[in-house]
């Protein structure tokens, strides 16, 4: 459906759990096609998935090695010049 927003290039996606319906009515079947599905960029996303991945990792030894929160949040800038 449009989206509640008012963004044009956006739309409100609604679920229903099928498990819970008894019957289902079709009010109004769309025959237009809709618009391609934008290009994922892969690399990028393993990229991110990736560094990710290295800061949750970074956090976990951290805490367990006992750097209180205000020190992660120091060293976080400083290692990323």
């Amino acid at each position: 459906c449009p989206s509640s927003s008012g963004k044009p290039n956006h739309a409100d996606i609604l679920l229903v759990n099928l498990q819970y319906v008894s019957e289902v009515e079709i009010i109004n079947d769309r025959t237009e096609t809709p618009p391609p599905l934008a290009s994922l960029n892969v690399s990028k996303l393993a990229n991110k998935a990736r560094t990710e991945k290295e800061e949750k990792m970074s956090q976990a030894y951290a805490i367990s090695a006992g750097v209180s929160l205000e020190g992660q949040q120091l060293f976080q800038p400083i290692h990323k010049t």
